[in-house]
């Protein structure tokens, strides 16, 4: 255990030294994030110089141990392959990351660079050939390589995704590095659990200068080293035997962050957004929203992080897998019960899994005509139900089979879902559709989606009929959309709540933009923007 102390110490004090380093060369190359005035909030621009600091510092330091521990160098002069490929993997993260804190890569051309470095650190040896769950032994098999690429996946995507507050990612990391490192410890795991020690020794370093106000960000660069350095790690430290890995210790101390991520997805699959789409839903956004400080929620999700890990650590240390379930559901089930986070997507996801079931039960000719509804305001509010009830009542005004509104604005903290349907509708083939964008002071909202039967249905006047509406519901739309003034002293406090940038549209004006058609085009009674 001395050794682990020397590499946490170590890497804190290279992280003290190199983070100063490592800014002002991050500002002379323009690597730097530029606030915004929509989401990114700080007053001036920050260094995202996250991954090379905690690269360094980290690796050096865990390097350097093998010199002093015969035990650990005589492992490494074994089987170098681990701490080669987790050296090259970790490097080209961090390139990855800072590619894309530079010029800002597309979600799709990110998650395929991420893919091929997971790929390389299966290739070296972390792999999960098969995994223990309450004594059940499942072998991968076939299996092997996707599920450690989607191990991987999660943790670089997880840690990447919670990195929006300042000093968060940097917390949670730390906490999640101290306990993989007594968890290694405690099952015979010397090198595994040094590296682990390194790293949060290097967190904490760097928290330092990340502390809300924060002076350095991580930057996609270090965020996902962390979540990669992190996933690795718990493969090699949960091995029981050369293949066999324990399931719960590490899904324990990545519990926050998974469920961040996981309600993330979805709340973004369930209301048509890409999963790629940035909102202010995740839990450092909630946590703003319940009135705490930005050093405030940054304590509070610690603490949670830190009761999971305790109980992943005595789970191992007992050999009681339930400690572990029992301190996630504590900590989760907390969360929604509260409604702090998670409630009203998993309210979502119930509702949809009822309408689900439902349409799956014998065709009933008493309710054709019967409309569902469900509105859900994942964030804010403000009155979006006048626009929703407009347009529920055009729906069943021209007998549509189903309408939705998905309104995204984080710049105002909004988010609002709502979606009608008849019980009973058409297969595809007999139904049409139209989505398309809303519209208000310059600034894209959201969505509308528009299902109508083919048969007896002018696709095309419902449209036109549908923008003399929303011409009357401009001014509506307008006010519920206009931004409050911010005194410096509100924008210093939520400085930083989300470093996502977004790029918005201002070119057009109005509450919805919808062209007037003509007859002209009924050909095709198909319509889609």
């Amino acid at each position: 255990m001395i050794y682990q102390l020397i590499a946490l110490s170590g890497s804190f004090a290279l992280s003290l030294v190199l983070t100063p380093i490592f800014r002002r060369v991050s500002i002379a190359i323009g690597m730097v994030d530029h606030p915004d005035s929509h989401r990114k909030l700080h007053r001036e621009p920050i260094a995202l110089c996250g991954g090379p600091t905690i690269l360094v510092s980290s690796l050096v330091a865990a390097c350097l141990v093998p010199f002093l521990d015969a035990s650990i160098r005589q492992t490494l002069l074994a089987n170098p392959w681990p701490l080669l490929g987790l050296f090259g993997g970790a490097l080209a993260i961090v390139v990855l990351g800072a590619v894309d804190d530079k010029i800002t890569l597309r979600g799709r051309q990110k998650l395929f660079g991420q893919i091929a470095v997971c790929c390389w650190m299966v290739f070296c040896g972390y792999q999960i050939s098969s995994i223990e769950l309450f004594g059940i032994h499942l072998d991968m098999t076939i299996l092997m390589v996707p599920v450690s690429v989607l191990w991987l996946l999660m943790t670089i995507n997880s840690l990447n995704l919670i990195d929006g507050a300042d000093g968060l990612c940097s917390s949670v990391g730390w906490i999640a590095s101290a306990g993989i490192a007594v968890i290694a410890t405690l099952i015979g795991q010397p090198l595994e659990a040094t590296i682990a020690a390194g790293l949060a020794g290097s967190l904490l370093g760097f928290l330092v200068y990340n502390f809300p106000p924060a002076k350095v960000f991580l930057g996609d660069s270090g965020s996902m080293l962390v979540g990669l350095i992190l996933g690795a790690l718990a493969v090699r430290a949960s091995l029981k035997g050369p293949t066999s890995m324990s399931l719960l210790a590490p899904v324990a101390i990545f519990a926050i962050p998974f469920f961040d991520s996981g309600i993330a997805i979805i709340r973004r699959k369930l209301t048509g957004r890409s999963i790629f789409s940035t909102d202010r839903g995740h839990i450092h956004h909630s946590m703003l929203r319940w009135g705490l400080s930005n050093r405030g929620l940054v304590v509070a999700i610690t603490i949670a992080c830190g009761i999971t890990a305790i109980g992943a650590i005595f789970s191992t240390s007992m050999g009681n897998p339930a400690i572990a379930v029992i301190s996630v559901i504590c900590v989760l089930g907390t969360l929604v019960a509260s409604r702090a986070f998670g409630y009203a997507e998993l309210q979502l996801l119930g509702r949809r899994t009822y309408h689900f079931c439902g349409s799956l039960m014998p065709k009933m000719k008493s309710d054709q005509g019967i409309g569902a509804h469900h509105a859900i305001r994942f964030q804010g509010n403000r009155g979006w139900e006048t626009v929703w009830n407009s347009l529920m009542e055009f729906a069943e005004k021209h007998n549509l089979a189903k309408v939705s509104l998905d309104l995204n604005v984080p710049w105002l903290h909004e988010g609002f879902h709502a979606s009608w349907s008849r019980t009973r509708t058409p297969d595809e083939a007999n139904l049409w559709k139209s989505q398309l964008p809303v519209f208000a002071n310059n600034r894209p909202l959201g969505k509308m989606m528009l299902v109508g039967r083919m048969e007896n249905v002018n696709a095309v006047s419902v449209l036109n009929e549908l923008a003399e509406m929303m011409e009357g519901l401009q001014s509506v739309l307008r006010e519920l959309a206009s931004e409050p003034e911010i005194h410096n002293d509100s924008k210093a406090t939520l400085a930083n709540a989300d470093t996502v940038s977004m790029t918005l549209d201002d070119s057009v004006d109005g509450a919805l933009i919808l062209p007037k058609v003509t007859n002209t085009t009924t050909a095709n009674p198909s319509l889609s923007s």
